[in-house]
Parts: C-alpha cells; sequence; structure tokens
C-alpha cells in the first residue's frame, strides 16, 4: 500500500509526486535507509482522520457495536421496504 523512496530521489519527483500518490496513498521517505517522513494523499488522511474520531467517540462505538449485532441476528430491513416507509 505504501511505496519508498530515498530523499533524493524524492527531490528529483517533487513536482510529480502527486501522481505516485494516486496509486500509492502513502510514500515513505528514507535518509540514510533509515524511515524519515511519509507524504501522505490527503483524501487518504481524511479519510483515516475520520475513521480515527469514529474510533474515539464512545457513542458512535456503542452504535457501530449494535449495527454489528443486528446484522449477524439477520435484523436487517430491505431498502426496498424503506422506501415504501418513506413515500
Amino acid at each position: 500500500m505504501a511505496a519508498t523512496l530515498d530523499i533524493s530521489e524524492a527531490r528529483k519527483k517533487f513536482n510529480t509526486i502527486d501522481e505516485d500518490l494516486k496509486t500509492k496513498p502513502v510514500i515513505r521517505i528514507t535518509r540514510h535507509n533509515k524511515q524519515a517522513f511519509a507524504i501522505v494523499d490527503i483524501e487518504y488522511l481524511d479519510t483515516i482522520m475520520e475513521t480515527m474520531e469514529v474510533l474515539s467517540d464512545p457513542h458512535a462505538m456503542r452504535m457501530l457495536q449494535a449495527s454489528i449485532e443486528e446484522i449477524r441476528r439477520g435484523d436487517l430491513i430491505d431498502h426496498e421496504e424503506v422506501e415504501k416507509d418513506l413515500g
């Protein structure tokens, strides 16, 4: 999922690195064969941040767990039923 570039290679590719982020949302940059930092696609970062918010919200996690339990029990409502109830 992540690509790795040496910092000197990353400098050379800086003007086109956004194209690389379309296929690899994380590019790890190394310096002297050690990971130094990462360049992350902004949409990917936003998704991670939103996920972290949900995971840190106890109420949201309870709702998620309840939904998972409903699915496991087969307690589902078909979208056509919902449309009939709303229409």
